[in-house]
């Protein structure tokens, strides 16, 4: 049995595999819920070994797809910036890879261990060094993405960035979710807190700003807590620097130019190298010796790789049992043949939307040894062992202002006759082409071939028609009208008039303002309830939308009233619990009073 004293790792259990490929394992790193991380030797040193749960890629048809870009995006990424990729199979059941093991720690683990915040040489280097890092990562079209604390491994020779596993090639951007919140929200820059989708790498400049505030200073300039609260910090306030200020000025301006909310403004991930460079040389260690001394443990461990022999021996192949010979030997008379019943042939009528039951975005990364952390992430959309990465999506982004608008006042329509002869009525599909777009709360409106403006007759829609009120004769208004009853239709995009936004969901978050997709995370339906109103769901996770006093929320679906809308006049949804409108506030959805004619009220179905 190998001496795992200093490694970070532990024994292996027993339901744990002893090879994993031409791998031997000799310990485990840690595990998550899309995989498990083992200590192993390749080719003479020590590798960490992921292998994926065989539950994940039974769940996720589009796994292996995306399994394989992502390790195409590993096998690109500069060895000077991260450990390399060592061997692969995504062909194997469950699919696997290897990584250089990393004998470091993270800037977490380090952090704590000194107690105290770094000394001003050690941030310098700390920015040096990831600023390097990133620019050998930018260079090649890439972005990291999800850069923190955990994600950075302090090395004797320097440092290391670890756990790409969120990180995009510019070329495949349409392999990411569109509309989920990705990163940690500590972390995020003001871009990806407001849900923009296309992120260049200044929002890696952006995080490592965050960082080394938190090394300078012990928390993220923007706090440390979780959820709508940073994000909206992050958005609309200044960073704290204050204790910085007090240890380094010059270093307290370079982070705050990195923590500039314009990306223009920030500086590159180059010009960072070039500028903290001219802080050196730096003393050898590097670190603070309350941090060179585990450092120094981890080293000389990944330099005594185990013989052969004290290796687990390769397992047995178990063959197959002979199967039970027939009671007769004679040879029986064949079958008839008869003609294959062909497959029922799908009803051309039913539209169906293919849905994900889950956002599996399993994605390779780089994982280290860091003792009781275990710095890998094997799904970036889903919960991580890392408890400062994720939040629940049990609360949105929301900011609890209401517009300055008057509180009160309606505006009432022209009123129209029905055509007697009928003429005005017509038929609809929704999203049907040459359609227009339904509000959520319209009356007499239809999509497909019908008109928009459809007063002069009565409308009639398929299952996914759009939502509102019909009738076939006399006349009509909108002033102050209301429906608790569930508009027909399967799911949508719900757009604000005001910025043209979409309500989509994040894992991170819950409900925020984002770019409009067709994906799960931006589709909503409405469903009704027994105690009146409807729900509205999202697709991507089930859950839905609610209220907790002006804020925006989500919640599992059940018979509360803080869950129940229904549609006002103008394309409005009205709570039922608190009788306020789902309105837009500085880029979050929050709710205020009811205002007839605001654009910020108004959402459109599409």
């Amino acid at each position: 049995m190998t001496d795992l004293n200093g490694s970070g790792a532990e024994p292996l259990e027993a339901e744990d595999p002893r090879w994993i490929g031409e791998i031997p394992l000799v310990g485990r790193l840690g595990s998550g819920g899309m995989g498990r991380v083992y200590l192993g030797v390749h080719e003479g040193r020590y590798a960490a070994v992921k292998q994926v749960l065989p539950s994940v890629v039974a769940e996720d048809k589009d796994f292996l797809r995306r399994f394989g870009h992502e390790l195409d995006n590993l096998a690109r990424l500069p060895g000077e910036a991260t450990a390399p990729l060592l061997a692969s199979d995504r062909d194997a059941r469950p699919p696997w890879f290897a990584t250089a093991y990393v004998p470091g720690l993270t800037l977490r683990e380090a952090v704590e261990l000194h107690g105290h915040p770094l000394p001003a040489d050690a941030l310098w280097l700390l920015l040096r060094e990831a600023a390097s890092g990133l620019a050998a990562v930018h260079a090649l079209d890439m972005v990291h993405r999800d850069l923190k604390p955990s994600n950075v491994m302090l090395t004797l020779d320097g440092l290391t960035l670890i756990d790409f596993g969120v990180a995009r090639a510019a070329e495949q951007s349409q392999l990411t979710r569109t509309g989920i919140v990705v990163g940690t929200p500590a972390y995020m820059s003001p871009e990806q807190a407001s849900g923009k989708r296309q992120l260049s790498g200044a929002v890696d400049v952006f995080a490592l700003g965050s960082m080394a505030a938190y090394a300078a200073c012990g928390r993220p300039p923007f706090g440390d807590d979780s959820g709508h609260a940073v994000l909206y910090r992050i958005v609309h306030e200044e960073p704290d620097l204050a204790p910085l200020r007090a240890l380094d000025p010059e270093l307290a301006e370079v982070v705050a130019a990195c923590l500039d909310k314009n990306p223009e403004g920030r500086p590159t991930a180059a010009e960072l190298t070039e500028l903290a460079g001219r802080h050196g040389p730096f003393a050898d260690p590097p670190w603070p010796e309350t941090i060179a001394e585990p450092l120094s443990e981890r080293a000389a461990f990944a330099a005594t790789v185990p013989d052969a022999d004290k290796l687990p021996a390769r397992p047995v192949p178990t063959l197959p049992s002979p199967e039970p010979k027939a009671e007769s030997d004679k040879p029986k008379p064949p079958e008839s043949e008869s003609e294959p019943t062909p497959e029922a042939a799908p009803d051309p009528k039913r539209r169906e939307r293919r849905r994900t039951r889950v956002l599996f975005a399993v994605v390779p990364v780089v994982v280290v040894a860091t003792g009781t952390t275990l710095a890998i992430q094997l799904l970036p959309y889903a919960s991580s062992p890392d408890d400062e990465a994720r939040t629940t999506p049990s609360a949105s982004v929301s900011a609890s202002l209401d517009p300055t608008s008057p509180s009160s006042g309606t505006t009432k329509s022209p009123s129209s006759s029905a055509d007697p002869s009928g003429k005005g009525k017509d038929k609809g599909k929704s999203k049907g082409t040459g359609g227009t777009q339904a509000d959520a709360g319209g009356t007499n409106t239809s999509t497909g071939t019908g008109a928009q403006d459809s007063s002069g007759g009565s409308d009639t829609s398929d299952s996914d028609g759009s939502g509102g009120s019909s009738s076939s004769s006399g006349s009509s208004s909108s002033s102050g009208s209301t429906s608790t009853k569930a508009p027909a239709g399967g799911y949508y995009q719900l757009t604000n008039a005001a910025d043209g936004q979409c309500l989509v969901m994040s894992d991170y978050s819950g409900a925020v303002l984002g770019e409009c997709s067709d994906s799960p995370a931006a589709s909503w339906a409405y469903k009704s309830v027994s105690s009146g109103g409807f729900h509205v769901v999202n697709e991507h996770t089930g859950k839905c939308l609610s209220v907790s006093a002006y804020n925006i929320v989500t919640a599992d679906c059940d018979q509360s009233t803080q869950l129940s809308w229904r549609t006002g006049s103008g394309g409005t949804l009205q709570n039922l619990y608190n009788s306020r409108c789902l309105d837009e506030s500085a880029g979050w959805p929050v709710t205020s009073t009811c205002v007839s004619g605001t654009a910020s009220q108004r959402w459109t179905r599409t």
